[in-house]
C-alpha cells in the first residue's frame, strides 16, 4: 500500500517537474498584455433619451363647440393648412346669423337716413331761396311781414330737421360699425370650427373624440414639425454637475444602424424633480435638450441613447482600466512585461472612465502591460507575453 502512494506521489512530482519545465521552455506563462499608447480620452454622460418636434404647435378651441369630425390620427404627416378637425357649434351659428341680420336691419336704416338727409336739404335750399324773394317783396312794401315770418320758420324747422337726421346718421354708422365688427369676430369664429393645421409636419397629439364637447381653449391638436428634431433627456441630478451648454452629443438607435448622430446639448432646465425607477428608487432628474446636426430615420416619439460628452482631452497615454491596481497604500501601478520578466511599476493617473486610464507618469508610449493587473506575478517571473488588443 505504501509503494503504491509512494508512485502516485512520485509521479505528481514528475509531472510537476515536466510542466515547470515546458513552461520555463516556452519562456514562461502566458499573459495577455497591451501596449501603451496615445489616444483620445472621453468622459460621457449616457442616457435614454426620446426624439421631439423643436417646433411643435397647439391648436386650441377658440369657442365652446362640439367635435364633429376627426379627420386624422397621431402620428398622420399633415401639410400647412390641411383640414384636421370639423366642430359644430349651434349657438354660434345662430349668434352669427342674428348677427348678420341685425346689421342688414341697420344699414337699411341707415340708408333711409342718408337719403333724408338728401331730401331735406334740397327742401332747405328752395326754402331759403324762397325766404331771400320774401324779403326783398317784404322791404320793397309788397309783402306783408306775416308772410315773410312764416317762411323764416319754414327754414328754421328743416334746419333742425336736418340737425337732428344727421346725428342720427352718424348714431346709425357708429351701430353698422360695431355690428361689423362683431360679426367679423363671430365669423372667424364659426371659420375656426374647421381646424386647420397651422404647420407642416406630423400630428403628436389629437387628445379629443368625436361628439366631446369642448370649451375655449382646450387642446385640440399638437402638430410638430419634421424639419427640426431634438432630443429630451432626463438625467440623474448627480450627473448635471459635468453636464453644459454646447457640450457635444452622440445620439444612437436602433433605427439608425451602425450610424451615430451628433448634436449639442442646448438647454438645461432649472429644476430638478423627483422620478421613482423601475426598482422603486426615488431618483432626482433633471430634463436636458440635445439640438441635432441632422435628423436621419428619426420621428418625433422615437427611443434613443444618448451620451454626452462631457471631458474630451486628445493625445494623452491611455491604458485599459482593467490594467491598473489601487494597492492598500494607496498608490496606482501596473505590471510591465520587459525582455519576457515582470516588473511592478507604480504610475501617476489622471481622468478615468468605465474602460480606460489616462496615464500621466510613470509610463511611455510602446510599454508593454498586463492587461488584468489583478493577477498574481511575482516581481522578475518570466513570462511569455500575448498581445491581444490595443487602445483605440
Amino acid at each position: 500500500m505504501k509503494s503504491k502512494k509512494a508512485w502516485i506521489i512520485g509521479g505528481i512530482i514528475l509531472a510537476a517537474v515536466i510542466a515547470a519545465a515546458a513552461i520555463m521552455g516556452s519562456g514562461g506563462e502566458e499573459v495577455e498584455v497591451v501596449k501603451a499608447s496615445r489616444g483620445t480620452f472621453t468622459l460621457m454622460v449616457e442616457e435614454t433619451g426620446y426624439v421631439e418636434a423643436a417646433n411643435d404647435r397647439e391648436v386650441q378651441a377658440t369657442a365652446a363647440a362640439q367635435v364633429r369630425d376627426l379627420l386624422v390620427e397621431s402620428g398622420d404627416k399633415v401639410m400647412l393648412g390641411q383640414l384636421l378637425i370639423k366642430l359644430s357649434s349651434p349657438e354660434l351659428t345662430a349668434e352669427t346669423e342674428s348677427a348678420r341680420s341685425q346689421l342688414a336691419r341697420t344699414e337699411a336704416e341707415l340708408q333711409a337716413a342718408e337719403l333724408s338727409v338728401q331730401s331735406l336739404r334740397l327742401e332747405l335750399k328752395q326754402a331759403e331761396n324762397e325766404l331771400a324773394r320774401k324779403k326783398t317783396l317784404l322791404e320793397s312794401g309788397a309783402l306783408a311781414r306775416a308772410e315773410y315770418e312764416e317762411a323764416q320758420l319754414q327754414v328754421d324747422k328743416l334746419r333742425k330737421s336736418i340737425s337732428q337726421q344727421e346725428a342720427s346718421v352718424s348714431g346709425l354708422n357708429k351701430q353698422v360699425a360695431s355690428l361689423s365688427t362683431m360679426l367679423d369676430s363671430l365669423e372667424e369664429k364659426a371659420g375656426e370650427l374647421q381646424v386647420i393645421s397651422p404647420i407642416s409636419g406630423t400630428i403628436l397629439d389629437l387628445p379629443v373624440k368625436v361628439g366631446q364637447v369642448v370649451a375655449p381653449g382646450t387642446l385640440l391638436a399638437q402638430v410638430g414639425s419634421d424639419n427640426q428634431l431634438e432630443v429630451k433627456a432626463e438625467l440623474l441630478s448627480d450627473d448635471l454637475r459635468r453636464v453644459k451648454t454646447g457640450q457635444t452629443t452622440h445620439i444612437t438607435a436602433p433605427v439608425l444602424g451602425e450610424q451615430a448622430l451628433t448634436g449639442q446639448v442646448s438647454k438645461i432646465y432649472p429644476r430638478a424633480y423627483e422620478k421613482t425607477s423601475a426598482l422603486g428608487v426615488i431618483q432626482r432628474r433633471v430634463p436636458v435638450i440635445i439640438a441635432l446636426n441632422q435628423s436621419t430615420n428619426l420621428q418625433p416619439g422615437y427611443e434613443v441613447r444618448v451620451a454626452i460628452e462631457t471631458l474630451r482631452k486628445e493625445d494623452v497615454i491611455l491604458l485599459p482600466r482593467e490594467s491598473v491596481r489601487l494597492t492598500e497604500d494607496g498608490h496606482y501601478r501596473v505590471l510591465l512585461v520587459n525582455e519576457g520578466r515582470i516588473t511592478e511599476r507604480s504610475i501617476e493617473i489622471g481622468e478615468k472612465n468605465q474602460q480606460w486610464v489616462e496615464v500621466i507618469k510613470g509610463i511611455k508610449v510602446g510599454e508593454t502591460v498586463v492587461r488584468d493587473g489583478s493577477q498574481e506575478l511575482k516581481e522578475g517571473s518570466r513570462v511569455k507575453a500575448v498581445i491581444t488588443g490595443q487602445n483605440d
